[in-house]
């Protein structure tokens, strides 16, 4: 449910847009579900027509080593999207605002400025249990964005390298390691720990044609919409679009949709990477090189992302703190360690 005193606020930022309206309602359930950005997110409804609103708090990622938004690149994220939609990508279509920016700035009752973005709303329903033709039709888009990017001719967006994120995060982890903990508990810890340096290591960018730059955006399950006919007809998150490169781009792909039982389950097919890989084309842009640095990215991907280090930390401030329950922490690890070699067995 949302709160009700956020809509002063949602009203204030429909007016920002300079849009005259007769009534305004808001959806009760938040669209925003997990993450750690801190905005606030609705439908909305402008005299009976759907929007989706997004209200930027002006300091994102407050509590998180994730990274921040800026101004200059909200503008160019924004400017994206219009460009994917004039290609033909069914991104959500923003609304103008009346002055000659793509986004409005307002403060609330206390002072607390908010960064303010408007979309006219898309219908549709999200996938999260996979087929062959969800995966295809996956790696179809995907291809189709990629290769948009190499003939846009504006802003340079800086380059995120996943592996930056993960060495942050071991570094982290290593520093919890507990004197108190029992010695098999420590020893998987760092048997688990010696296996992610591997792989990070492994999942550098390289020089490769295939680590060129290109410009993506967050295809995961709950940022794609379809249609009942099972086609896509949107996407609707502008918060990640920057430059990458393809090989990170795919390994995510892989993970999030060779899942046949949904976003809580570990498991994954075979089949479905290689339907996605086929109709990204993959053989046309990557190298035999490539193929241990995907599987390290996939399995990096699977098993050292945020919300496993969370989930470790937790384990590991406990285990220092109850020496004597060490299963959770154990069984963690192992859960992973299958989940890894789930994963990187998709690509052989």
């Amino acid at each position: 449910m949302y709160p009700r005193n956020d809509y002063p606020l949602i009203e204030q930022a429909v007016k920002s847009f300079g849009l005259v309206f007769h009534s305004l309602e808001v959806h009760p359930n938040t669209l925003t579900t997990h993450g750690k950005h801190g905005d606030k997110h609705y439908k909305i409804l402008i005299d009976g027509q759907s929007y989706s609103i997004r209200l930027l708090p002006e300091q994102r990622y407050a509590e998180s080593a994730l990274s921040h938004s800026t101004p200059d690149l909200l503008t160019e994220q924004l400017r994206y999207t219009d460009y994917l939609r004039a290609n033909g990508i069914p991104f959500m279509k923003r609304v103008q605002p009346i002055h000659e920016g793509l986004f409005t700035t307002i403060r609330d009752s206390t002072g607390k400025e908010w960064t303010c973005c408007l979309f006219h709303w898309l219908d549709g329903h999200h996938v999260t249990v996979n087929t062959m033709h969800s995966a295809a039709q996956i790696g179809t888009l995907a291809r189709q964005v990629h290769d948009l990017s190499r003939n846009y001719q504006g802003f340079h967006f800086p380059f995120v390298d996943h592996t930056v994120a993960y060495q942050r995060w071991f570094h982290d982890l290593q520093e919890l390691s507990f004197s108190s903990m029992p010695e098999s508990v420590r020893d998987s810890f760092q048997e688990y720990l010696s296996l992610v340096q591997q792989k990070i290591d492994t999942a550098r960018p390289t020089n490769h044609s295939s680590s060129q730059s290109v410009i993506s955006t967050d295809l995961n399950s709950l940022n794609v919409l379809w249609d009942t006919t099972q086609q896509i007809v949107g996407i609707v998150d502008h918060e990640h679009i920057g430059a990458t490169d393809r090989v990170q781009k795919l390994a995510w792909l892989i993970k999030w949709y060779t899942r046949t039982e949904g976003i809580a389950s570990h498991d994954v097919s075979g089949h479905l990477a290689k339907s996605l890989l086929a109709h990204y084309n993959s053989q046309t842009v990557l190298v035999p090189e490539d193929d241990p640095r995907l599987a390290s990215l996939l399995w990096l991907s699977g098993c050292f992302n945020l919300h496993f280090v969370e989930q470790t930390t937790h384990l590991l401030q406990e285990a220092g703190q109850h020496p004597e329950q060490d299963n959770p922490l154990q069984l963690h690890l192992e859960t992973y360690r299958l989940r890894g070699e789930r994963l990187t067995g998709l690509l052989s």
